[in-house]
């Protein structure tokens, strides 16, 4: 499988590096162009990647899309660059029985805050962090398929026996249909 893996950080993302011969591991770089290499990683912005339509049979963003200045456009680039079939597995805090609150947006080049500043850890920038623009509510799967025509599942784990019980544990997977 060729697999893109956007902000990869942990074990997991170890583990793909390590297992997964066609593994493209990226991060956004803003100084660097799109496509050029930095400290060993290729930049890519999610909102408009250079890889080519039909690239990946799988993209993972674990806990990124909140950082996404524009994430209607990047949910339609990861879907653009999935193949038939393929899917986009993902993390993201999910605030249940709430709609999406957008805490920063861009317009015209310009950042505005409608809500106070929020920063969750950065690999790539552990001193200023990364900016959260989305708290994601319950019309996430809505919005995804607005803006990328995905379908979307969703799966919330809490297991007590495996230590998996806390708040933030869903896991998405949108995919692609295959087409005739």
């Amino acid at each position: 499988m060729k697999i893109h893996e956007s902000s990869p950080s942990g074990a997991a993302s170890a583990k793909l590096k390590r297992e997964c011969t066609k593994y493209t591991p990226t991060y956004y770089y803003p100084d660097v162009d799109p496509g050029n290499f930095h400290n060993g990683f290729r930049s890519e912005n999610l909102e408009g990647m250079t890889f080519g339509d039909n690239s990946f049979d799988l993209v993972i963003t674990q806990d990124v899309m909140e950082h996404v200045m524009n994430p209607t456009p990047a949910f339609a680039e990861i879907a653009r660059t999935l193949k038939p079939g393929g899917a986009h597995v993902f993390t993201v805090p999910l605030y249940k029985g709430k709609k999406t609150l957008v805490r920063a947006y861009e317009e015209n080049g310009t950042v505005y805050y409608p809500e106070e500043k929020d920063y969750h850890g950065n690999p790539i920038d552990r001193e200023k962090g990364s900016l959260v623009t989305r708290e994601w509510g319950d019309d996430l799967l809505d919005f995804i398929a607005s803006s990328s025509g995905l379908k979307t599942e969703a799966f919330a784990f809490n297991d007590r026996k495996s230590g998996l019980v806390a708040e933030f544990l869903d896991v998405f997977i949108c995919r692609k249909p295959i087409t005739a």
